[in-house]
């Protein structure tokens, strides 16, 4: 700053770093990005799967049961909540969503202390026709997903 001077000029030192120290350009920060995520992809798709197959199993003791369990209940909103978490990055967004639909579901169920197994199943089965997406029409995947998102939302 010069003396008697109300101004100065900041000087950003990372811009300036990058630029003349051959930062990289942004489509090469994109194709970066996009090489790290396909790094990841085969083992987080592993991962969504797996936490599918543990809804599916624990959702079979459910209906089995036929009874609240708590356990249980808190098993599958945890390992909804994953699939929440993994799926949009790896274009399974809408399995995201269903996955979420039921972590709502369970949330509902375990504060109101009660359980319906019927829609626990729904919401299985509306995962298994969203865990591969373009086997099903864009219309058919957003009526199941309104479908789930409107029978969640009934437990009051």
């Amino acid at each position: 700053m010069k003396p008697g001077s109300n101004t100065f000029k900041y000087e950003n030192r990372l811009a300036k770093s990058v630029v003349t120290k051959g930062g990289m350009t942004a489509s090469e920060a994109l194709s970066a990005a996009q090489q790290a995520v396909e790094q990841v992809r085969d083992p987080t798709i592993a991962e969504i799967d797996a936490n599918l197959k543990e809804i599916y199993a624990l959702g079979e003791q459910l209906k089995t049961a036929g009874v609240f369990d708590e356990a249980g209940l808190q098993e599958i909103y945890i390992c909804a909540n994953r699939v929440v978490a993994m799926g949009g990055v790896f274009g399974l967004a809408e399995l995201g969503q269903a996955a979420y639909s039921l972590c709502e579901l369970v949330s509902r169920f375990q504060t109101l202390e009660r359980f319906h197994g019927q829609m626990v199943q729904v919401h299985l089965d509306g995962l298994r026709l969203l865990r591969n997406p373009g086997d099903h029409p864009a219309a058919i995947r957003e009526q199941v997903l309104a479908g789930l998102r409107q029978l969640a939302t009934s437990v009051v």
